[in-house]
């Protein structure tokens, strides 16, 4: 499955210095990393076993005409 169209805010700075000292671009050194953690499932190592569902609330939807019956 591949998950396309997501924006991840990171720092610029530091993936930038990584990616040209390894000859890459910053793209390609995220989607490197990505590929990393999936393959190794390094996902619970790197966040732990708990539930990370109230880390960020929840975005509230924009609804235009709320109040309306």
């Amino acid at each position: 499955m591949a998950i396309k169209n997501i924006v991840i805010p990171l720092e610029d700075e530091y993936l930038q210095k990584a990616a040209r000292e390894r000859g890459i671009s910053r793209s390609k050194l995220a989607r490197f990393l990505m590929e990393k953690v999936v393959n190794d499932e390094l996902v619970p190592a790197i966040l732990g076993e708990g539930d990370l569902s109230t880390v960020e609330p929840v975005p509230q939807k924009y609804r235009r005409f709320r109040n309306q019956p």
